[in-house]
């Protein structure tokens, strides 16, 4: 199949005490079940993240240079210092930027915002903007999402500033000699929780200056809209501290009076109440984030802050339109890697692909749909003058930061995570850092380690059914994300049938599920590719997350499948249309043995043929019976590509 099949790592927990801690909580045992797999054993730890906690949060003050950082701060808010806030162009930038800036502005304080514009200046702290800021007043630059990485900047930045760094991105070795760090991530910070976003640090520095001493609890809990609205965007884990934020956040979202938000919501048709993170995920974020790569994200920055109702429902219109763009533009781009891509004799190890004219803010996008699609670590570079910017994704089981910083000699700047990272390099030594890169991957990863994963978090059993009030317990579990994603479970043996291809572009597949006495509709989002290794009434395993649908105001469980199983893999393109062809050489670029059944070989298009050898073998139906069962083996994919012309003996 064009999408790798995917490997499914089972989960097991004790079910009596799954049962004996339902019973306790009143609620299903499906619930106790999937929180006992991630590590809870006990329905104190259950009830307090489910319910929450009655004290969520860490004393702010545990953060090293927190303290330090506080005093700073009252001395500029005391004597009417000029501040500003420094943020990252991402929504957990745009967001950490706003929710500083209106508390400091609550606070009395002379403050303005700094976001740098993507494509001009590029990410994090850059001097011309430090010296510009400088110049026009401000004595205190307090960095949210970014800086960690600066150490040329900080050190060359005007004497006049002092600069505070917050920041939740990967340390370097050697520090930016910034006034004061707060990085829950330093070596000898002893805050107990490592995973914040940008905004969940820049949080923690309000409640800081609230409480205003150490030692108090960290009662102030203002403006976690805001504080959800940049961690579900970031991919941080949703548990401890980022689980309460964002549960109390999207709460708090029904309610905001932040007109800027209220019109974001509207604008985007999330809805106005049971915000999930999904609604961010999918709707908000992508709209704030739109503006920062295509334009400037200040603009999104001025919606969130604004508290004129006017010029919010004007920005958030705006924002939709950059969405819409940016969509094209990222089709453009997808449809340009794929036919780079399609170059290629065979897609392994990793994927670099570089061009002139792609639009760096909106590449890394594009490189997660590669990733998604090929499961393998991809770079897309945009080549401008001589320089090349590159977008990093991964996979889990590379990291990132550390197969880039091992080629960092070649490179002008970068930085990042484990899985997504930037980078900066000259044009003309993109050859030798694409050879390096993928040599790197190749030492690091196992052939096993090419293969995704997907968790099952429950294989239901006999004619075990999911009903409306089932999926209503799961809500419990809410909000998902990294690290509590949504549950997902499955069915043995069910059976499928109606299947075809639906969406603006044919490429979502849809079905009926068939399990015991029960019907259910199911759809596979950008898997329509999977119709020729279906037919009518097949019995497969299938992984799903369900869902609650509702259409001409009837209620039904839907089945979001992630992942089909046969026992048998054919794929039958006997009566497939005319990109048959275009399918059996995508099989054979991402598969190391695809077996092709025809006819007639000699009948084959030319590339086809020119395609045959390493990844493609093609068999005649006559040389069936003749093949080995080692042959037979070592194919990873078996497709038939017509018919024969006379019944096989």
């Amino acid at each position: 199949m064009m999408h790798k099949e995917r490997i499914w790592d089972i989960k097991e927990y004790n079910s009596q005490m799954a049962d004996y801690l339902a019973e306790e909580l009143n609620i299903s045992p499906m619930v106790t079940g999937i929180l006992l797999e991630r590590g809870l054993q006990d329905a104190d730890s259950m009830r307090d993240f489910l319910y929450g906690s009655a004290t969520p949060f860490h004393d702010p003050f545990l953060l090293k240079d927190m303290q330090r950082s506080v005093e700073r701060i009252e001395r500029a808010l005391a004597a009417g210092e000029q501040i500003t806030v420094y943020g990252d162009y991402d929504v957990d930038g745009i967001s950490a930027s706003s929710l500083l800036y209106l508390y400091l502005k609550q606070r009395g304080g002379r403050v303005a915002t700094y976001i740098p514009q993507r494509k001009s200046e590029g990410y994090g702290l850059n001097d011309e903007a430090l010296k510009n800021i400088a110049e026009k007043g401000t004595t205190l630059v307090i960095t949210v999402d970014c800086g960690i990485s600066g150490l040329r900047e900080v050190a060359n930045a005007p004497k006049s500033l002092d600069i505070i760094i917050t920041d939740h991105h990967t340390v370097p070795e050697v520090l930016p000699p910034a006034y004061a760090i707060i990085n829950a991530k330093q070596r000898d910070c002893g805050y107990p929780f490592k995973d914040l976003s940008g905004v969940g640090i820049a949080f923690k520095l309000c409640q800081a200056l609230e409480q205003g001493e150490p030692g108090r609890l960290p009662e102030w809990q203002g403006l976690t809209e805001l504080a959800a609205l940049g961690t579900v965007a970031d991919i941080v884990p949703l548990v401890g501290e980022n689980r309460e934020l964002v549960r109390r956040g999207l709460k708090a979202m029904e309610t905001t009076k932040l007109v800027g938000l209220r019109a974001l919501i509207k604008a985007s048709g999330c809805p106005e109440t049971g915000i999930a993170s999904d609604n961010i995920g999918f709707g908000l974020a992508p709209r704030l984030n739109a503006v920062g790569r295509l334009e400037h994200a200040q603009l999104a920055v001025e919606l969130l802050v604004t508290d004129d109702s006017v010029k919010a429902e004007k920005i958030a219109a705006e924002l939709n339109r950059e969405n819409a763009l940016r969509q094209e533009i990222s089709r453009q781009i997808m449809e340009e890697a794929e036919a780079q891509l399609a170059q290629e004799k065979h897609i392994d190890t990793a994927i670099v692909l570089a061009s002139e004219g792609w639009h760096q803010g909106v590449i890394g996008i594009v490189a997660s749909r590669l990733v998604d699609k090929y499961h393998l670590p991809t770079i897309l570079i945009s080549l401008n003058n001589g320089v090349a910017k590159g977008s990093c994704r991964s996979i889990p089981a590379l990291n990132l930061y550390e197969a880039i910083d091992a080629e960092r000699d070649l490179l002008t700047q970068y930085g990042g995570h484990h899985q997504a990272a930037g980078l900066t390099l000259p044009a003309d030594k993109l050859p030798e850092f694409t050879r390096r890169f993928r040599e790197y991957v190749a030492q690091k990863l196992r052939p096993e380690d090419y293969l995704p994963h997907q968790a099952i978090d429950c294989v239901l059993s006999g004619s075990s059914e999911i009903s409306i009030r089932d999926l209503e317990q799961l809500a419990l579990l809410e909000p998902c994300g990294c690290e509590n994603q949504a549950p997902v479970f499955a069915f043995r043996q069910a059976l499928l049938h109606n299947q075809r291809a639906m969406g603006k572009e044919r490429n979502h597949l849809q079905f009926v599920l068939d399990k015991g006495y029960n019907s259910y509709r199911g759809l596979m989002w950008n898997n329509a590719d999977l119709l020729p290794y279906m037919f009518e009434n097949m019995v497969a395993d299938v992984a799903f997350q369900p869902k609650i649908n509702v259409w001409n105001n009837e209620t039904s469980v839907q089945l979001q499948a992630v992942s089909i199983h046969q026992q048998v893999t054919l794929g039958d393109m006997r009566q497939a249309a005319d990109d048959k062809w275009r399918l059996l050489l995508g099989l054979a670029k991402v598969h190391n043995k695809v077996l092709a059944y025809t006819e007639d070989k000699q009948s084959l298009p030319a590339e086809v043929l020119q395609t045959a050898g390493d990844y493609l073998e093609l068999a005649s139906y006559e040389e069936a019976a003749g093949l080995s069962k080692e042959r037979l083996q070592q194919a990873e994919e078996i497709v038939l590509l017509d018919l024969p012309a006379y019944p096989l003996a």
